[in-house]
């Protein structure tokens, strides 16, 4: 089977964002912002870094970057603390707040998603079990653009 994947890249697209957006309607978060949680999902999945390489990650600026890590500060979800390697930089890493933060608001998450799925049908279930792997391997390949 032939995929035109510029039709199905503008037919998933939209149904992606989508569902991320009704997570996010239905677990609201009031600890931080969308852009904080990327942030901290960036933490997550690549541990400690600098300032600089948070910044470019997240593809910000470094002054963009210096005030959303002041609000997680604030929020105590991150520290910052001297490189040991260059005195000149900050490392940026998660709190034992942040980790717990993150873990309640992927269960919360994890829970909403689990509810929608019992509404389905199996097929639909084994459709996206299938489809799993192909969405990972595509976040992959979005991240190496």
């Amino acid at each position: 089977m032939s995929v035109d994947n510029a039709e199905l890249a503008a037919e998933l697209r939209p149904v992606l964002t989508r569902l991320y957006l009704s997570l996010r309607r239905h677990t609201p978060i009031t600890e931080y912002t969308a852009a904080q949680a990327s942030a901290l999902a960036t933490l997550v999945d690549h541990g400690a870094m600098r300032m600089g390489e948070l910044a470019e990650r997240e593809s910000i600026r470094m002054p963009t970057a210096t005030s959303l890590v002041d609000g997680l500060i604030r929020s105590e979800l991150v520290t910052r603390r001297a490189d040991p390697t260059d005195r000149r930089a900050v490392v940026i890493e998660l709190t034992a707040r942040g980790h717990q933060v993150l873990e309640r608001v992927r269960a919360e998450r994890d829970d909403a998603v689990t509810a929608a799925l019992s509404g389905l049908s199996d097929d639909h279930r084994a459709a996206l079990a299938n489809a799993t792997g192909a969405l990972k391997e595509l976040h992959k390949k979005v991240e190496e653009l």
